[in-house]
């Protein structure tokens, strides 16, 4: 005689009873999550909403969830969305120079990495890197056709909009022999579209290239882009006369910071997807955060 048939039927009920159990108690943690964050949101001060929000090379990085994002970094529909629908107040945009002096924006060290492209850009010609088909991989490149843009090709689009947005140019030189070259491509080019410099950020992590630019325009915003070592950072920061640092948001806290306000220092954050860690870097009031998720930045600096 089959017994079993009973024993599946009692097994099945409580299996679908485990499953409503988690279902229900998963949807109250996230209304609780929600309810507690909101009003942890409430709490910030006039001076923590102060904050820039600037889109970490416009939407930032390939990214599968929260959110999901098949757009390359420094790519012109990331950087235009960041800015449009986003509401992210400028840009943070990576800046290579080519061997013939066109800056072009590009994140990594090669073009092997995210491109069909190989080497270095400034080894390159610009006509070997500009239109560059960019390589995501699976499954980023079902939904981007973006290629490799100049400096300019994004500056004749921001000449489009009411007003300049804030630009941090994030360099990327690794030949010390063409500082004073690379800071006079970039400056050359920036002026030809006056872009107003109380809206412009040069950052590098070496003092020397900052110091070319300095020399190239000697009102440019100079900050460094810092190593872990805070007190050696701050000490090349002081000794150069730079005007402030960037650091990854979890790799600095309030007291460094503090410290870095002591000396009149500006201070800019960078990272940051999940709204929690965004919302740390906020409690730090810096003055700008390159955020790797503007539209969560943006929402929680709403009143």
């Amino acid at each position: 005689m089959n017994r079993s048939g009973p024993k599946q039927v009692v097994w099945k009920r409580k299996l679908w009873l485990l499953l409503l159990i988690v279902s229900i108690s998963t949807a109250l943690f996230f209304i609780y999550d929600t309810i507690g964050f909101k009003q942890q949101i409430k709490a910030l001060t006039p001076e923590h909403r102060k904050v820039l929000v600037i889109g970490h090379a416009g939407r930032a990085f390939f990214s599968p969830f929260n959110p999901f994002n098949p757009l390359p970094p420094n790519s012109m529909t990331s950087l235009l969305k960041a800015l449009r629908e986003d509401g992210a107040d400028g840009l943070e945009v990576d800046v290579h120079v080519s061997r013939d002096g066109i800056p072009i924006l590009y994140h990594d060290e090669t073009l092997n990495t995210m491109s069909g492209g190989k080497g270095k850009i400034e080894d390159l010609p610009a006509t070997k890197v500009l239109g560059l088909a960019y390589k995501g991989g699976w499954p980023y490149d079902f939904f981007q056709q973006e290629k490799i843009i100049s400096l300019e090709d994004l500056l004749r689009e921001l000449q489009k909009f009411p007003e300049f947005p804030y630009l941090h140019l994030d360099l990327r030189s690794y030949t010390p022999a063409r500082n004073t070259y690379f800071a006079r491509c970039v400056i050359n080019l920036l002026q030809k579209y006056h872009y107003p410099i109380e809206k412009l950020t040069i950052v590098y992590a070496k003092p020397e290239l900052l110091n070319a630019f300095r020399i190239a325009e000697p009102r440019a915003k100079l900050l460094l882009d810092i190593s872990p070592d805070f007190e050696a950072s701050l000490k090349t920061i002081l000794a150069n006369r730079l005007h402030g640092l960037v650091a990854e948001g979890k790799h600095i806290n309030a007291a460094q910071i503090k410290l870095a306000r002591y000396y009149h220092l500006q201070v800019v954050l960078f990272g940051g997807k999940a709204r929690d860690t965004i919302y740390k870097m906020v409690l730090l009031e810096p003055d700008a955060i390159e955020v790797n998720n503007v539209k969560a930045l943006r929402a929680m600096l709403q009143k």
